[in-house]
């Protein structure tokens, strides 16, 4: 609910309650909205977890109402799956370059190099 896959997600459930349940789709709407924003001032597992508990019994509770609904969704969840974990993917891991080094020491010097964090501890 924290990237931008999001709002694809959010109109994407909205669809599917303004098709069925059209008096109610403004109000779900709604309420991704404020869970998102709940969402992003909470990023913790348990804020998340609740979210998805909610969400997963009020999409089930569409979904028994009509099975060709469960295939509809199933497609759209697993689209939208791939985007948020492709998503995910970027913003966790930076671009990987390449590093070249060179160094010389003389006279008894010293060469620490890193790539990357480094502690040196002497005594």
């Amino acid at each position: 609910m924290a990237t931008d896959a999001w709002q694809q997600a959010r109109d994407a459930v909205t669809a599917l309650w303004r098709r069925d349940h059209p008096d109610r789709a403004e109000a779900m709407e709604g309420e991704l909205t404020a869970a998102r924003t709940l969402l992003l001032r909470d990023d913790s597992a348990a804020a998340a977890a609740t979210l998805t508990q909610l969400w997963q019994f009020r999409l089930q509770e569409l979904l028994l109402s009509d099975e060709r609904r469960t295939e509809a969704l199933t497609r759209e969840l697993h689209r939208v799956a791939q985007e948020l974990a492709r998503d995910i993917a970027q913003t966790a891991q930076p671009g990987i370059g390449s590093v070249s080094m060179n160094a010389r020491a003389t006279d008894g010097g010293r060469v620490y190099q890193s790539a990357g964090d480094m502690r040196i501890t002497e005594r």
